[in-house]
C-alpha cells in the first residue's frame, strides 16, 4: 500500500481530533493563507482547473483550497438522494475512481456520521494515476476508516484490470465518480466492460462532475449508467448558482444502483403475522415467503410422534430457505420435550430468546451463514452440552448462554469481538473456554457462576474485565490477565475461591470495588506503579493474601493499604487482632475492615474525618473502637447506630475511661 508517512501534513493530521473533510480543508486553508497572493495565484494556474495530474504538495493543497468545498457540495446532494437501505447495511465496501486525495471518500465518512448510523467501511480501494496524491488519500482515509483495510491503486483507468475491481457478494460496493467521467483521456466503453464483468453482490454508484450543457462531455455520465443497466435513484443538472447560490458551480449528479439489497428481515413477530402466517405439518408457522420462522408449536412433540413411524429423538428440521427465526419462535418450557433442532445454511438470524428454556435441547448446529445471535437466545437450555458458534457471528449477545447448566465445552471463533453481559450466566459445567485474539471486552457478569471453570487465558486484545466478569467461578485457580487490560471491574473475581495467584500488568490503571473479595486462597497480588484508581476495598474477605505495592500513592503500612494522595485507608489485608491507625489518616473506606473476623481492636485518631459504608461489617471478633477523649459526639455520627450502641454497651462493660492501670486516656467503643 502506498501511503504518506513522515512528513508535517502527516503529523498535523495524526492529531486532527474528530476528523472531517472541513477541518481537512481549514489545514490547506492555514496553509494558503500563510503564501503571498502572487505565489498562491501561480499555484491555481500550475493546476489548469484540477485538470492536469497534480505532481506537488503545494498544488494538492491549494486544489483543497480552491475545489474543496465544490466537490463537497456535490457529494453531498448526491449522499442525501441514495437509498436509505444502504446506511443500514452494518458494513460497506468503497471504490473511489480517479480519488484524487479521497474528497469523495472523507465526504462519505461525514455523511454516515451525520447520520448516526454506525455503518463500517470495510474496504477501501483507491485508485488514482496521481503518486503524491495517491499516498495523500491513503493517508486520509487511514485517518477517517482507521479499522478500514485499504488497497492502493497508482494507475490510469486505461491500465486497470480484473485484478483491480473487487466486489463483494455480501457486503455492498459503493462505487464513486467524482469530476472524473468528463475527462476524455480514456476508454469509457472498455471501463464499462471491466467494472461490469466485476459486479458482484449490490452496488451504488454516486456519480458527480460539471456541467457543460448537453456535450459530450456531459453524455459519459449517462452512458455509464446505461451500460451498466442501473436503476436509477436521482439524476439532476444545476446551472450557475443552482447547486449554491453564491457560488458559480454547474454540476450532474447522477446515482444509481446495480444488484439488489436484500430487506433486512425482522424478528419481530407480531399477531396479524401469525394470522396471514402458513403452517407446515408439524404446526410451525413461516411467513407466506417462508423466509421468517415465525412460532412454534407446542404440541409438536406429538404432531412428529404421530407422523414418524419409528421416533429416537423428539426432532424438528426448519425448513429450507428460511432466513430468520424470530424471536421466542420455540422459547417458554412449552417446547421441554424438543431435544434436537436443525437449523439450515440459508438461516441468517436468530431472534431473541429464540429457544429459551428449551430444557431438553441437547444438540444444536449453527450454520456458517448467522450473523447475528439474539439475546437470550438459548436462555435456561440445561441439557446442551456441546455448541460450534460460527465464524460468520461478530458478537454473543447478552443472556445468550445463560443457565445453559450441562454446557461443559464452547468454542468462540475469531470473528467475535465481544462477549456479552450475562452471556455464560450460570454455566456451571462449563469447565474449558478459549477467548480468541479478535475479543476486546467481556461483558459484566459474562462468566459469573461458572462454577466449574478452572483456567482461563484472556487474550491481549481484551482491553477491559467487566463488573462480575468472572463472579463466583469457586473452580478457577488460575487466569492470566494481559497487559492491554486498562481495568477491572467491581466484584469481577469476587468468591473465586480457589484463585491462588493473579497478576495485575501494568497497564491498569483502575481496580474496581471489591474486584477480589472473597478469593479467600489469593496469596499474593502486587499492586502496579501504573494504577492511578482503587474503588471502595478490592481485597474484602481475602483471609491469605500478602499484598504488596510498586505504587508512590498506595502504600502499604501495617496491613494497612491506604491512598496518600487521598489520604484514605482502602483495605486492611494484615490478621492482627490490635490496629491503630496513623495519623496521617482523614478517611476509612468504605469496606476497609469488612470481613476480618480476627480484629477485636482498633485505635482512630482524631485526624479522621469521615467513615464509609460496611466498614466493620462481618468483623465478628470486634470489641473495642478507641477514639480521642472528646470527640464522642463526632465519631457517634460516622458510625452506624447499631454498631456505636453494641459497642457503647461492650465499653461499659470492658473497658472504662481514664483506666489507670493502662494509663489510655481514650474512650474505647
Amino acid at each position: 500500500m502506498l501511503i504518506e508517512q513522515t512528513t508535517t501534513y502527516a503529523y498535523k493530521l495524526k492529531y486532527l481530533e474528530n476528523p472531517s473533510f472541513d477541518k481537512v480543508k481549514n489545514l490547506a486553508k492555514k496553509f494558503i493563507d500563510e503564501l503571498p497572493q502572487e505565489l498562491v495565484d501561480d499555484l491555481y494556474n500550475s493546476i489548469n482547473r484540477g485538470v492536469d495530474i497534480l505532481k506537488t504538495e503545494p498544488e494538492m493543497l491549494v486544489y483543497l483550497y480552491s475545489f474543496g468545498n465544490m466537490h463537497q457540495a456535490k457529494l453531498n446532494k448526491a449522499f442525501e438522494n441514495i437509498p436509505e437501505i444502504l446506511f443500514d447495511q452494518p458494513e460497506i465496501n468503497i471504490i473511489d475512481y480517479g480519488c484524487g486525495q479521497a474528497i469523495g471518500t472523507m465526504c462519505y465518512v461525514d455523511c454516515i456520521k451525520q447520520k448516526g448510523v454506525s455503518q463500517k467501511v470495510k474496504r477501501v480501494t483507491l485508485i488514482e494515476p496521481s503518486e503524491i496524491c495517491l499516498k495523500r488519500a491513503a493517508l486520509h482515509v487511514s485517518k477517517f476508516c482507521p479499522d478500514a483495510e485499504i488497497v492502493t491503486i497508482n494507475k490510469t483507468f486505461d491500465a486497470l484490470n480484473a485484478a483491480d475491481i473487487v466486489c463483494d457478494e455480501e457486503i455492498p460496493t459503493l462505487h464513486i465518480l467524482s469530476n472524473v467521467l468528463d475527462l476524455l483521456d480514456f476508454d469509457l466503453e472498455r471501463f464499462v466492460e471491466l467494472i461490469s464483468n466485476n459486479l458482484k453482490g449490490y452496488n451504488q454508484f454516486v456519480c458527480v462532475g460539471p456541467y457543460f450543457g448537453f456535450s459530450d462531455k456531459d453524455k459519459r455520465m449517462e452512458n455509464l449508467y446505461l451500460l451498466l443497466n442501473g436503476d436509477e435513484n436521482f439524476c439532476q443538472y444545476f446551472d450557475k448558482y443552482e447547486l449554491n447560490h453564491n457560488r458559480p458551480w454547474t454540476a450532474q449528479i447522477r446515482c444509481f444502483s446495480v444488484g439488489e439489497l436484500e430487506e433486512k428481515l425482522s424478528t419481530k413477530v407480531t399477531d396479524e403475522d401469525i394470522e396471514n402466517g402458513v403452517k407446515d405439518e408439524y404446526g410451525v408457522v413461516y411467513s407466506k415467503d417462508g423466509k421468517r420462522l415465525l412460532k412454534g408449536n407446542p404440541e409438536l412433540m406429538a404432531y412428529i410422534i404421530k407422523l414418524t413411524t419409528y421416533i429416537i429423538k423428539t426432532t424438528y428440521i426448519i425448513k429450507n430457505g428460511t432466513k430468520v427465526i424470530c424471536d421466542r419462535a420455540f422459547g417458554g418450557c412449552r417446547f421441554s420435550s424438543l431435544q434436537q433442532i436443525t437449523i439450515p445454511n440459508s438461516v441468517t438470524s436468530i431472534g431473541e430468546c429464540a429457544f429459551s428454556g428449551c430444557s431438553s435441547l441437547q444438540q444444536i448446529t449453527i450454520p456458517d451463514s448467522v450473523t447475528s445471535i439474539g439475546e437470550c437466545a438459548f436462555t435456561g437450555c440445561s441439557s446442551l452440552q456441546q455448541i460450534t458458534i460460527p465464524d460468520s457471528v461478530t458478537s454473543i449477545g447478552v443472556w445468550a448462554f445463560s443457565g445453559c447448566s450441562s454446557l461443559q465445552q464452547i468454542i468462540i471463533p475469531n470473528s467475535i469481538t465481544s462477549i456479552g453481559r450475562l452471556a455464560f450466566y450460570d454455566c456451571s459445567s462449563l469447565q474449558q473456554i478459549t477467548i480468541p485474539n479478535s475479543v476486546t471486552s467481556i461483558g459484566e457478569a459474562a462468566f459469573d457462576g461458572c462454577k466449574s471453570l478452572r483456567q482461563i487465558t484472556l487474550p491481549n486484545s481484551v482491553t477491559s474485565v467487566g463488573d462480575r466478569a468472572f463472579y463466583d467461578c469457586s473452580s478457577l485457580q488460575q487466569i492470566t490477565i494481559p497487559n492491554s487490560v486498562t481495568s477491572i471491574g467491581e466484584y469481577a473475581f469476587s468468591y473465586c475461591s480457589f484463585l491462588q495467584q493473579i497478576t495485575i500488568p501494568n497497564s491498569v490503571t483502575s481496580i474496581g470495588k471489591c474486584a477480589f473479595s472473597d478469593c479467600s486462597s489469593l496469596r499474593q497480588i502486587t499492586i502496579p506503579n501504573s494504577v492511578t484508581c482503587i474503588v471502595s476495598n478490592p481485597f474484602a474477605g481475602c483471609s491469605s493474601l500478602s499484598l504488596e505495592s510498586q505504587s508512590f500513592r498506595f502504600i502499604i503500612e501495617n496491613g494497612l493499604l491506604i491512598d496518600k494522595q487521598e489520604q484514605i485507608i482502602i483495605s486492611y489485608v494484615g490478621n492482627n487482632k490490635e490496629i491503630m491507625i496513623p495519623n496521617s489518616v482523614t478517611s476509612i473506606g468504605e469496606s476497609a475492615f469488612s470481613y476480618c473476623s480476627f480484629l477485636q481492636q482498633i485505635t482512630i485518631p482524631d485526624s479522621v474525618t469521615s467513615i464509609g459504608k460496611w466498614v466493620f461489617d462481618g468483623c465478628t471478633s470486634l470489641q473495642q473502637i478507641i477514639i480521642p477523649e472528646g470527640s464522642e459526639e463526632k465519631f457517634k455520627q460516622m458510625l452506624p447506630e447499631e454498631l456505636w450502641d453494641k459497642l457503647y454497651y461492650l465499653k461499659k462493660a470492658i473497658v472504662q475511661p481514664n483506666d489507670e492501670k493502662s494509663g489510655n486516656n481514650n474512650y474505647p467503643f
